[in-house]
C-alpha cells in the first residue's frame, strides 16, 4: 500500500509538473501553429473517403455600405483606387519565395489570360502584401484566407520565423489600380509545424484570419480531398510580372504524390498561395500553389504545390 501511495504521489507530481512545463512540441508535420503561440497537436490520420467543403457565391448586392458593415476599410477617400504612389510601390513587391525554391516558371508558350474581378469566383481571390513582399490567396470562409506557408513564415526557426502580422494587407479582387472590395488586415497567422519547424515544401501551407468578414460579400472557394490526378487545374493569382492584375492559367494535374500535385500551369513569383482548383458546380480547391521547377524528378518537370490531403483538409476546416 505504501508503495502504491508513493507511485500515486509521483504520478500526481508528474501531472502537476506537466501543467507548468510545456510538453514536447511538434509531434506531427500537420500540427497547427499560430503567430500568437497557439499549438495544436492533430495527428496524421484522416478520413478514407473524399471530403468536401462547399463554396459560397457571396452577396448579389455589393455596396460600400455592405463592405463597411463587414469591417472592410473602404471609406479612405480613395474612391476604390490605389494612389499612384501606392500602386507603384505594391506593383514592385515580389514573392519572398521559400528558402530553396526556384523561380516559378512559364512552361512552353505563355498561356496566361487576364481575369477581371467584378464577378465570382475571381473576386474571392486576394492579393496579399506584407513586409517581405506579395503573394496570392483565396477566401475559404467569411474571414479566412488560405495561402502558402512561405507567405506567412520564413520556414524553420519556429516561433521566430513569422512575418509581422501588422504588416499584412489583404485586398479581395484587386484589379490593376482598382481595389473594388477594399482592404482588410490580419487578426492572426496560421501554418503547420512541417513548415515552421522544418521548411518542408510538402507542408508549405497556411491561413490568415482576417479582421473583417469580406467573404460574406465576395464569397469563398470550396476545397476537396478528391484525388486530383488527370483532373482540370486552374491557377489564378497575382503574378509579379503583372501590375497587381489577376491572371489565370488552365491545364490539368499531371502527377501527384502523397502531399503534392504537379502541373504545367504557367506561374511566376507572386502567384504563391493561389488556389489550384477545378470548377465542379463551383470552385473547389485541390491544392495550394507554391513552387516552380527545381531539384529532380517531377519537381524538375512541373510547377507544383501542396495537395489537399485529409490532414490538410482538416486544418483548413479548423482555420475556416
Amino acid at each position: 500500500m505504501k508503495q502504491q501511495n508513493k507511485m500515486l504521489s509521483l504520478s500526481i507530481a508528474t501531472i502537476l509538473a506537466g501543467a507548468l512545463v510545456p510538453l514536447p512540441a511538434y509531434s506531427g508535420q500537420n500540427d497547427r501553429v499560430s503567430d500568437d503561440g497557439t499549438y495544436e497537436a492533430v495527428g496524421e490520420a484522416g478520413a478514407t473517403g473524399a471530403q468536401n467543403s462547399v463554396p459560397f457565391r457571396g452577396s448579389a448586392n455589393v455596396t460600400n455600405e455592405a463592405l463597411h458593415s463587414e469591417g472592410v476599410s473602404v471609406y479612405d477617400g480613395s474612391g476604390g483606387k490605389f494612389t499612384d504612389e501606392e500602386f507603384a510601390r505594391l506593383s514592385a513587391l515580389r514573392d519572398p519565395g521559400a528558402p530553396e525554391a526556384s523561380t516559378e516558371v512559364i512552361i512552353g508558350q505563355d498561356t496566361r489570360e487576364r481575369t477581371y474581378t467584378t464577378t465570382y469566383p475571381a473576386r474571392a481571390k486576394v492579393l496579399i502584401t506584407f513586409s517581405a513582399g506579395r503573394c496570392s490567396g483565396v477566401m475559404i470562409s467569411k474571414s479566412t484566407v488560405s495561402t502558402a506557408g512561405h507567405c506567412l513564415h520564413k520556414g524553420s526557426g519556429g516561433s521566430g520565423g513569422w512575418y509581422p502580422r501588422s504588416s499584412y494587407k489583404i485586398y479581395a479582387g484587386a484589379d490593376g489600380a482598382s481595389k473594388p472590395y477594399g482592404v482588410c488586415t490580419a487578426k492572426s497567422l496560421h501554418s503547420v509545424t512541417g513548415w515552421t519547424n522544418s521548411g518542408n515544401e510538402q507542408f508549405d501551407y497556411g491561413a490568415i484570419k482576417l479582421n473583417c468578414t469580406v467573404g460574406n460579400t465576395v464569397g469563398w472557394y470550396g476545397f476537396t480531398t478528391q484525388k486530383p490526378k488527370g483532373k482540370p487545374s486552374i491557377v489564378q493569382g497575382y503574378p509579379g510580372d503583372k501590375p497587381l492584375q489577376q491572371w489565370f492559367s488552365a491545364d490539368k494535374v499531371a502527377r501527384m504524390d502523397t502531399n503534392q500535385i504537379f502541373y504545367k500551369n504557367d506561374t511566376t513569383g507572386g502567384v504563391s498561395g493561389s488556389a489550384v482548383w477545378w470548377d465542379k458546380k463551383g470552385p473547389f480547391m485541390i491544392g495550394i500553389h507554391g513552387y516552380g521547377k527545381h531539384g529532380s524528378g517531377d519537381h524538375a518537370k512541373f510547377n507544383h504545390g501542396k495537395r489537399i490531403t485529409s490532414a490538410t483538409f482538416n486544418n483548413l476546416k479548423a482555420w475556416k
